[in-house]
């Protein structure tokens, strides 16, 4: 396997999240100083009434990516350029449709939400330009699946970094010139714009080095097509599924609650995407191994990789249990922590979910779309009913009690079972891991309930920074001692990554030596 691309979908991955992360540290705050509480617990909302905009595209970047890939890997150069002109013929219409269905929602969203938008500063103008953004936004993600299935993965980690920094100097720049809730849609077009040119000029010169010709032809594109029967009805029940949390929440609870409720959820939404986008970047590498008939090597890999992912979203889960509370007051202040109630059940969400996620996407990867997307209509239709009824009930404890089954039952559990079904996940090595999960969440548990009761006796309450920074310093410790002392598999795998490591710097020195 082609390692310095997965080093460059890494890049592309974990760079895209993190900048994020960093753009949501610094803007939210400002968000809070410069646009009015309510008007931005309506954008919140209403801007997940336009993301149904993106129901229009079935997947087609995704699919693309494990098309081409497989393709490449296979040497098939001329069903390659088809199904890059396919991809492009898709993208057009996509556009054209995403851009018709947000102006209809723009007309339906005070009926849905029930409040009149006109009544809050610049929030219909901002909902206008949204539109745009999100229709360039899903051209950029077939563009970027394109380059991704081709190997080129460099220019889409670079437009990705580059145009997340000119969202961040377009919103506060516009922030600070008092264009409040515009700022935000504004920044977002900016960025869209920017990124599908880059990956578009990146394209062409990979083509071009490829020898590979774009061809369009109608007979392909139909088949092409059918390939998103099960998507696309996968795609709208789970898309409006995704979106219904903070619409049913807009119709039950005050708009000042919605920004307390995303205050506590975006910190662990982040990470979440941080650590989901390990998987996604593994996947056009198993895609292409697919092709070439690699069966031992695709095994080995999502082995390998599972179990580095796990700890990493146990490690992160335990850390957010007993440091969240600081970290929210440090973030945006007193007052906007949503008790241990919510945020335990957010984090115990977080941490099924990215299993499930994983599992999902070694299985798309390798090319089951249909039971994926079969999968993700049942995932929908449940949560989108139970979503509305649960919270009409029982507010955002409902809510969050439905996405926490839904993760668990669905996502956790069939997801799984559908890999070791298609052969890629050794059921010894399942129920291992389960034993090691077994020992090592309930002595990290205590361990980290100590440390935190440790520190916030000697540590002034105030403090918040420092007590965060020395409870995560100390836990860090003693998780990964516990780990390294329980997992005998993982502490051999890093003896030989180090005994390699020193004995290639030992001849790189006796080289130098020589000479």
């Amino acid at each position: 396997m082609n390692v310095k691309v997965l080093k460059w979908n890494f890049v592309f991955q974990y760079g895209y999240v993190i900048t994020n992360i960093i753009n949501s540290i610094i803007l939210l705050p400002l968000y809070l100083k410069r646009i009015d509480a309510s008007t931005l617990g309506l954008w919140l909302a209403t801007g997940n009434i336009l993301a149904w905009m993106t129901l229009a595209d079935p997947g087609v970047g995704d699919v693309l990516q494990q098309k081409i890939a497989q393709l490449r890997g296979k040497n098939e150069v001329i069903n390659t350029g088809l199904t890059i002109g396919s991809g492009l013929m898709a993208s057009l219409g996509i556009l054209l449709i995403s851009v018709m269905a947000g102006f209809v929602f723009y007309f339906l969203i005070g009926h849905i939400i029930n409040k009149d938008v006109s009544a809050y500063d610049g929030l219909q103008t901002a909902l206008l330009i949204s539109i745009i953004a999100t229709g360039m936004s899903l051209v950029s993600f077939s563009l970027s699946g394109i380059n991704q299935g081709l190997h080129n993965s460099g220019p889409v980690a670079i437009s990705s970094l580059t145009g997340n920094f000119l969202f961040l100097i377009t919103n506060v720049l516009l922030l600070y010139l008092g264009f409040g809730i515009i700022s935000i849609a504004f920044a977002n077009l900016c960025r869209a714009l920017y990124i599908n040119v880059f990956n578009f000029s990146a394209l062409k010169i990979a083509l071009k080095k490829q020898q590979i010709t774009i061809r369009f032809h109608t007979g392909h594109f139909k088949k092409f097509i059918k390939i998103f029967s099960f998507t696309s009805v996968s795609r709208i029940i789970g898309g409006v599924s995704a979106s219904m949390d903070m619409i049913v929440l807009a119709r039950f609870i005050t708009p000042s609650m919605i920004t307390v409720f995303e205050i506590n959820k975006r910190p662990i939404q982040m990470t979440q995407s941080l650590i989901g986008r390990h998987s996604v970047a593994l996947m056009p590498l198993i895609s292409h191994a697919h092709g070439t008939g690699d069966e031992g090597g695709i095994k080995s890999l999502i082995n390998t990789q599972f179990k580095y992912y796990v700890y990493g979203a146990m490690f992160i889960a335990l850390c957010f249990c007993f440091n969240y509370h600081s970290l929210i007051t440090a973030w945006t202040g007193q007052g906007k922590y949503a008790g241990d109630q919510v945020v335990f059940l957010l984090i115990a969400n977080f941490f099924f979910g990215l299993i499930g996620y994983f599992m999902a996407n070694m299985g798309y990867a390798l090319g089951d779309i249909k039971m994926n997307s079969f999968i993700n209509i049942i995932k929908g239709i449940v949560s989108g009913i139970l979503f509305y009824v649960m919270t009409s009930s029982y507010g955002i404890i409902g809510l969050l009690a439905v996405m926490l089954t839904v993760s668990i039952c669905i996502d956790f559990i069939f997801f799984t079972f559908r890999l070791y079904k298609l052969g890629y996940l050794n059921l010894n090595y399942l129920r291992n891991s389960l034993v090691l999960w077994a020992k090592i969440i309930p002595s990290a548990t205590l361990a980290g309930w100590i440390l935190s009761y440790f520190f916030n006796i000697i540590i002034p309450e105030q403090m918040y920074i420092t007590r965060i920074l020395l409870n995560g310093f100390s836990f860090t410790i003693f998780f990964a001692a516990l780990v390294l002392l329980l997992d005998l598999t993982l502490r051999n795998e890093i003896g030989n990554v180090l005994s390699s490591t020193f004995k290639i710097n030992l001849n790189k020195q006796a080289s130098l030596n020589q000479h």
